[in-house]
């Protein structure tokens, strides 16, 4: 959508006819009628809507400026200008410029619709992007920074909430409400605009003026907040970050893995002194855009949600260099792998995934979805359970817990206890909810083809977190075939300690998995304990003996597990106080 990124979720969504005026050739007048349908984002002094032409059946999105905003000459100049930089730019890379009209109150500028946000909401959800996503973005971007400079346009408010998503997932420059055009080669500006975050020094010092180079800046900045989560000179107070700018205060926090590659790229654009920067050229010749086989050219739909599978990834690096990064061509990849939702248009995917968003009342910013987390495979044998926890991705603070059987299927334990578990062939499902006064599951059975619509959510984010967490596994596991029946193994409960994680599964095994890389296994079934070590070393005890080994580091973890089962059992919700580990 070619919107501001402050999209408020709780503004009105409006339905009202707007009309146009259209004079043809003739003289004579034309009605052209839209309908206002939803609310898209606000900045500055436009609303944004979809416009729905009620002709064609065409659907953009409609930046509307009130006349009443308009009314001191500056800001009627300003608009102009925007129009007019706007409506001459055609680039894939670029928001698509329709056409403007006006009534007797508003002037509506008529935009390509973007029906995935802007990169702001996605690093709200993701928290910080992979290094491959940030080239693929930036890749995208820079197409588009040529394009503009070629044409002698300066955007100068490049920012997170200025680039939107399309459906396909391509990157689109939009806002133009700050840009200039150079009038000749070596020209200087001296106004003194943008972004706090993202705005250059000398648009700040002002004495010598600015040029293209300041785009060259914001694009640092944005690959340093892609990277790392948050703007580097960020504070709480402009005249701060204004001073850390001029400064060039800024450091690469040590909690986050960066490559040194992209700190490289990083600290070569960030550069005082406009001259020193890199041009565009140079910046696609770092070697932070020549670490992998290829850059892909779209990231797929579901890293909207989830980081890219480790399937995905594998595509784009290769794994004889340490890292799994190797120095290599900078071919752009044509085609993307199908990750997007089966059965479900991608358009309607990534929309349910913003109606669950809004749906569950959320409204703080969430964390990025953690790695996966794999069971050790020592851990588990032929006298172990048949169907463990093979990896699992903790998602709570969102959605839920996301997990992948050792049969291939896949389960989320949504935050309001409802579950869902895919069959191994990605077919069929099972959805449990818990209903009638004794709180028992109550399961149904679906195809992916056919599913009431109320569970539309749900589907959508069980195969996001499906495609996040399968990677090769039906290689892995060899499962063949359309037509395997859903497995009755799922997780019926878990807990997240500070120690470890917890899983009880329908089929009566509990499992834990601790942070120290240790494992507890209990089968109700077989009546046995099993217990991998820190080295993947398997031991197998008879239950009712185990408490009374030798192994110390086994009995100390095999108590705490009991203790925390009682725990789990008997309480409502998966957290709460913990006994120690070492009692």
């Amino acid at each position: 959508m070619a919107t501001k990124s402050s999209r408020n979720l709780e503004e009105p969504e409006s339905s009202t006819t707007v009309e146009e005026k259209v004079v043809k050739v003739n003289g004579e007048v034309a009605i052209r009628r839209y309908n206002k349908g939803r609310f898209l984002g606000k900045g500055g002094f436009a609303r944004c809507y979809e416009f729905t032409n009620l002709e064609t059946r065409k659907i953009t999105a409609a930046k509307i400026v009130s006349k009443e905003s308009l009314k001191k000459s500056r800001a009627k100049q300003k608009l102009m200008s925007e129009i007019k930089i706007h409506r001459a730019l055609h680039h894939a890379n670029i928001v698509g410029f329709e056409h403007f009209f006006e009534d007797n109150e508003n002037v509506y500028i008529l935009l390509e619709l973007c029906t995935n946000q802007t990169t702001n909401e996605l690093l709200r959800r993701r928290k910080r992007l992979t290094e491959l996503e940030v080239q693929c973005y930036l890749h995208q971007v820079i197409s588009a920074l040529k394009y503009l400079h070629s044409h002698r346009v300066i955007h100068r408010d490049l920012k997170l909430g200025n680039f939107f998503l399309s459906d396909k997932m391509e990157i689109k420059i939009g806002d133009f409400g700050l840009a200039t055009k150079l009038e000749f080669d070596g020209e200087r500006k001296r106004t003194i605009c943008g972004t706090p975050n993202y705005i250059a020094p000398e648009v700040l010092d002002g004495k010598q003026g600015h040029s293209y180079e300041v785009d060259i800046w914001s694009l640092g900045v944005i690959a340093y907040t892609l990277l790392v989560g948050k703007p580097p000179f960020e504070t709480s107070d402009v005249k701060t970050t204004y001073r850390r700018i001029r400064m060039n205060a800024y450091s690469f926090p040590d909690h986050v893995p960066l490559s040194e590659p992209s700190k490289s790229l990083i600290t070569r654009i960030l550069v005082n002194d406009p001259a020193k920067r890199p041009s565009l050229d140079e910046i696609l010749a770092h070697e932070f855009f020549h670490q992998g086989n290829s850059i892909p050219k779209l990231m797929p739909p579901s890293t909207l949600a989830c980081p890219p599978s480790a399937s995905f990834l594998r595509q784009f690096t290769s794994p004889s260099v340490s890292g799994g990064l190797s120095q290599s061509s900078n071919r752009l990849t044509e085609t993307v792998p199908s990750v997007a939702l089966k059965n479900t248009s991608a358009r309607s995917a990534r929309q349910e995934l913003v109606n669950t968003e809004r749906a569950s009342k959320i409204r703080e910013e969430t964390k990025q979805m953690p790695p996966l987390t794999n069971a050790p495979e020592q851990g588990i044998g032929a006298a172990g359970p048949e169907v463990w926890v093979k990896k699992w991705v903790d998602y709570s603070s969102k959605y839920g817990l996301g997990y992948l059987l050792s049969n291939g299927s896949t389960g989320v334990f949504f935050n309001d206890a409802t579950k869902i578990i895919l069959s191994p062939a990605g077919n069929a499902f099972e959805y449990m909810e818990r209903k009638g006064p004794e709180k028992q599951d109550v399961i149904t059975t679906h195809t992916l083809t056919e599913y009431p619509k109320e569970l539309q959510k749900k589907v959508t984010l069980l195969q996001h977190f499906r495609s996040y967490l399968e990677g090769d596994v039906k290689q892995e596991t060899g499962i063949e075939g359309e037509n395997m029946p859903v497995s009755r193994v799922y997780v019926k409960k878990w807990m997240r300690t500070r120690h470890a994680i917890m899983f009880r599964l329908s089929n009566k095994i509990v499992q834990v998995n601790f942070q120290d890389h240790t494992e507890i296994i209990l089968s109700s079934e077989t009546r046995v304990v099993t217990y991998v070590n820190k080295r993947g070393e398997r031991t197998t005890y008879p239950l009712a003996t185990a408490q009374e080994s030798s192994n110390h580091e086994m009995t100390k973890r095999l108590k705490y597990t009991k203790d925390i089962l009682t725990h789990m059992l008997n309480a409502p919700n998966r957290q709460g106080e913990e006994p120690p580990l070492d009692n």
